[in-house]
């Protein structure tokens, strides 16, 4: 077949091919660019080897012969780079039989945008910039059926457009792409979280510059959002729950459960990690859980499980997005939290005052005592009550550990000063006093927790890893590195507890040893606090019954209050009025004042809460005695938390180096295999998913106020308070500054102003009493007269029509224009 485009203009740069090869080995020649020149000035390591730093010229490619027609494309992409030029691909033909026979590849400016593109007189976009200038440059191959190789037909270099020069073609889309290497090195900055401008700014870094790394912002872009599709085949909620079903590859102790809406889609899901099961068992004494929003596309609320570990930080139990924050939502949702903690509950829940959290918690959590945040009360009270007087008062009835009693007194007393007996909303949260008061949750151990502030400063932390327009699957991705962080900082903070020492600063040396030996750093800083304050505390009174030694523990200083400290010499039990240790979970000043009155050398057995101490963790076989399959089922959950602690370690010290690597990696192969051996187990690969398991969610309506701008007010005038017009020009201003006909000042201040600017009476367009014909509306529907203005000041001036200069020059055809103000 011929081509189109060859007889009709034929130019001395074209060159023609024979199809005929004149020496015949030359028909085995490789198709690779043999033929092509080193470049003389590439600096890079590949020393001018690589297709991009290599100089092609024209013989390079008509002495050329390819296996493909690819490689004649590719070589001719590398020829024109080298000039300046974008090359795309042109029309190709086939014989009947199918085969490909022909390609053509022209510059990227051939041919010129149709007419009807450019004329359209509807168009509303903005016309792009013309690329296409008629450019006859290209290169024509063909399929050679003697030798079955493909030959140059033809040629030809003349360009009818400036070339791009040098320092600009690695801009040329032909010319650019990332390479597989660097698409790998993206993806795993991506999915760890970082931003794609930052992993653009990390390459090019890492290459020298834009111009040496081979591709541009867009591109990178580009590339990720493609793998973020590629990701979701079938549907985000279908990928999300196969990714955290199949996560019982790697972690058999993972759960993940859903709930369909009835049209099919996606509506709650629960999950939670082996790790979190297991830190549940042994630190889910107390649970805080709260609501976050605008973590993902669909706008479905963030719930996420947490509590304290044992070094005072942030321990997460499970996450959950949901549809709604209705009560039968969270009823579904807590029994599901129930269900994987093998029906474990906690006994206490720190929420805010939502009422349908409430009711749930109620529901499923019947023995559980139900804390309210603190600060959200306190704002309440702002809100409510303005008065700061009262909102102070208020924060000490909200955390000041008072007896009961005292906490009444205190109460009547407030009311009665400040006058609100009779508040509505104060006798509501009077009734609910026993969920906030720290006067009736004083014998409650809340392991830290009297606000939902760590759930906040959960929500503030989860930023850097989700965000609104992720997927689902992105956000169960990006929550588990956040975990991930959570963990190595509590890793890190067991290190410095077990193999740090900490230094003896105290009185009483005995006592804070034995505290340093099994506490944490945390609570040992607490600790240490309480041993500090027995200096200001003496024994005014001991009395000894039986067994029992009653110490009166009094203040030096303060209020000098008097705290009844019990001491057993049978069982070392010691107990305290003040019940800090039941509410804080460590000894208070009272009790070591007792203990050194006493002369204790080391803290009561009965003292030391396990879940403040460096073993939290570790299983014993004493911990539960129970043999049903619950029972069995939370021994097993406790003995992998505490394997997964143990190894931690473990792994720690074997990733240091490679030696060290190769050593503990043989010897876990070889400990697993013997372990699997023993059991008769063996891991078994997850089955496949089926297909569209649900639809995709759609986007829900949160709480909070609607999206978008809030409309302002119309601009007021400061003088009259009316809209529409400012001080300068509100006509009751003006009105009130016209003098009267007596009064002669105003006249002669015309007539000096008239001596000083001499002008013709249509110059003067706008006077002090001149009002525009807005002012005259607004006038009008304020119900303002204006025949009773002073305007008139005789019948046979004409109404002025407002906003109208010919009003003006007919009243000073008239002569009457002296009556205002002294304006000519």
């Amino acid at each position: 077949m011929e081509d189109k485009a060859m007889g009709k203009n034929e130019t001395k740069d074209s060159m023609d091919v024979s199809p005929e090869p004149s020496n015949s080995q030359d028909n085995v020649e490789d198709c690779e660019m043999n033929g092509a020149k080193e470049n003389v000035s590439c600096t890079c390591d590949c020393g001018g080897s690589s297709s991009k730093c290599a100089y092609v010229t024209a013989d390079d490619i008509t002495n050329q012969t390819f296996e493909t027609s690819d490689a004649a494309y590719n070589l001719y992409v590398s020829y024109a780079r080298c000039i300046g030029f974008e090359v795309r691909k042109g029309d190709a033909a086939r014989e009947k039989g199918g085969t490909l026979c022909r390609r053509r590849f022209f510059c990227n400016k051939e041919g010129k945008r149709h007419e009807k593109f450019i004329s359209n007189p509807d168009r509303k976009r903005e016309h792009k910039a013309l690329t296409r200038t008629g450019c006859e440059a290209m290169l024509s191959v063909y399929f050679d059926t003697k030798s079955s190789i493909w030959r140059v037909r033809r040629l030809v270099e003349e360009h009818n457009h400036d070339l791009v020069p040098q320092c600009l073609v690695h801009l040329i889309p032909n010319h650019r792409g990332m390479t597989e290497a660097q698409k790998a090195q993206a993806n795993t900055m991506h999915d760890n979280g970082l931003p794609t401008s930052k992993i653009m700014g990390l390459m090019v870094g890492q290459a020298g510059g834009y111009a040496n790394i081979g591709f541009t912002k867009k591109d990178l872009d580009n590339h990720i959002g493609r793998s973020r599709h590629a990701k979701l085949i079938g549907g985000d909620a279908n990928a999300t729950i196969s990714y955290l079903l199949g996560k019982a590859d790697v972690d058999p102790m993972a759960v993940a459960k859903y709930s369909p809406t009835s049209e099919n889609r996606l509506a709650n899901l629960f999950w939670a990690d082996g790790i979190s099961r297991a830190d549940y068992q042994c630190l889910g004494d107390v649970l805080a859980f709260d609501t976050t929003y605008k973590k993902n596309k669909y706008r479905k609320p963030l719930v996420i499980f947490s509590g304290s570990n044992h070094h005072c930080q942030t321990c997460i139990f499970g996450f959950a997005l949901v549809e709604n924050e209705k009560t039968a939502t969270y009823t579904w949702l807590l029994e599901n939290f129930m269900e994987i903690t093998l029906n474990k509950s906690p006994n206490v829940v720190i929420t805010d005052g939502d009422e349908a959290m409430k009711a749930a918690i109620r529901k499923v959590f019947p023995n559980a005592t139900h804390r309210l945040c603190g600060w959200h009360i306190q704002q309440n009270v702002t809100a409510k009550i303005k008065n700061k007087s009262f909102a102070k008062d208020f924060r000490k009835c909200l955390y000041v550990p008072w007896h009961p009693d005292e906490f009444e007194d205190f109460w009547v007393t407030m009311l009665q000063q400040y006058g609100l007996e009779e508040n509505v909303w104060v006798h509501q949260e009077y009734e609910k006093r026993k969920s906030w008061a720290c006067a009736y949750l004083r014998d409650k151990f809340c392991a830290g927790f009297r606000t939902t502030s760590r759930c906040e400063g959960i929500n503030n932390f989860i930023k850097r890893f989700v965000h609104q327009r992720q997927s689902l699957l992105e956000v169960v991705q990006g929550l588990e590195h956040a975990v991930r962080d959570y963990r190595q900082i509590e890793l890190v903070s067991q290190f410095k507890s077990v193999y740090e020492e900490p230094v003896l600063t105290t009185g009483l040396k005995s006592l804070e040893l034995c505290a340093a030996n099994y506490y944490t750093r945390e609570i040992l800083a607490k600790v240490k606090e309480e041993i500090q304050r027995v200096v200001g505390l003496d024994i005014v009174e001991e009395e000894n019954i039986s067994t029992l030694i009653v110490l009166m523990v009094k203040e030096c200083e303060g209020r000098q209050r008097v705290y009844r400290v019990v001491y057993d010499l049978n069982t070392e039990n010691m107990e305290c009025v003040c019940s800090r240790w039941s509410s804080e979970g460590y000894p208070c000043s009272h009790m070591f004042c007792a203990m050194k009155r006493l002369g204790l050398q080391k803290l009561p057995e009965s003292l030391l809460l396990k879940r403040w101490s460096k073993d939290a963790k570790k299983y014993s076989d004493e911990i539960l005695v129970g043999s049903t399959v619950q029972d069995m089922e939370r021994a097993f959950l406790m003995r992998y938390g505490a394997l997964s602690v143990a190894t931690a370690w473990m792994v720690f010290l074997g990733a240091q180096n490679g030696p060290s690597f190769h050593d503990t990696i043989n010897e876990v192969y070889r400990l697993t295999n013997a372990l699997e051996q023993k059991s008769g187990l063996k891991k078994q690969a997850t089955k496949s998913l089926a297909q569209n398991l649900v639809d995709d969610p759609l986007v829900v309506k949160t709480k909070g106020a609607p999206k978008g701008r809030k409309e302002r007010g119309k601009r007021k005038c400061t003088e009259c308070n009316n809209a529409g017009h400012s001080k300068r020009n509100c006509r009751a201003r003006n009105v009130k500054n016209i003098p009267s006909e007596g009064d002669g000042s105003g006249l002669q201040a015309g007539s000096d102003m008239a001596k000083d600017n001499p002008k013709e009476p249509m110059d003067s367009q706008e006077t002090s009493v001149m009002p525009s014909a807005e002012v005259d509306e607004s006038s009008t529907k304020e119900g303002i007269d204006l025949s009773s203005s002073e305007l008139n000041n005789s019948e046979e001036v004409p109404k002025p029509p407002f906003g109208s200069h010919q009003w003006l020059l007919q009243v000073m055809q008239q002569g009457q224009y002296p009556s205002f103000g002294g304006t000519q």
